[in-house]
């Protein structure tokens, strides 16, 4: 298989190469965006399309839309003086959803006499992995057990209130 440019495949699709001149657009208008508000501005807001010389950008929230509404007459001014045919500036509020929090895994931590009878359990079983894993267990509830501090197994000193 050749290796094509990349605007040459695209523009030799029926369904694509009208996709690709908007594409360019909408790259074009978001880099002179970008060079046109503050940048507390350009975190909360993007450019969603351009249709018939507007602009749609989708702000984060009332407030930033309400700032872009402001600036919006300047906006449209200096777009064309980037050379991009712009009439109009549509505001719509569009909040990003919340990115996804990384899952931290559950670890469920041992009292020192859970530690023990993991320990004794080990102890008990002939060498396998199943002993191995236990032994480890059993060594790494016991290690992180400080003396003096309550731990969830209910054991250690009385908290000083």
């Amino acid at each position: 298989m050749h290796s094509k440019n990349i605007r040459a495949y695209l523009g030799s699709a029926a369904g694509i190469a009208g996709l690709l001149p908007q594409a360019e657009r909408l790259i074009e208008l978001r880099r002179i965006y970008s060079k046109l508000v503050p940048p507390q501005l350009l975190r909360s807001s993007s450019i969603a399309n351009y249709k018939q010389e507007t602009v749609v950008i989708f702000a984060d929230n009332n407030a930033v839309a309400a700032k872009l509404r402001l600036l919006s007459p300047r906006l449209v001014n200096d777009f064309s003086r980037f050379g991009a045919e712009v009439t109009g500036i549509r505001l719509e509020v569009q909040p990003r959803p919340e990115p996804l929090t990384a899952i931290v895994p559950k670890r469920a931590r041992l009292s020192r006499a859970g530690a023990e009878s993991l320990e004794a359990l080990a102890s008990q079983l002939p060498d396998s992995k199943l002993k191995q894993t236990l032994a480890e267990m059993a060594a790494r509830d016991k290690s992180a057990q400080e003396p003096g501090l309550l731990n969830q197994g209910g054991e250690g000193p009385p908290d000083p209130k």
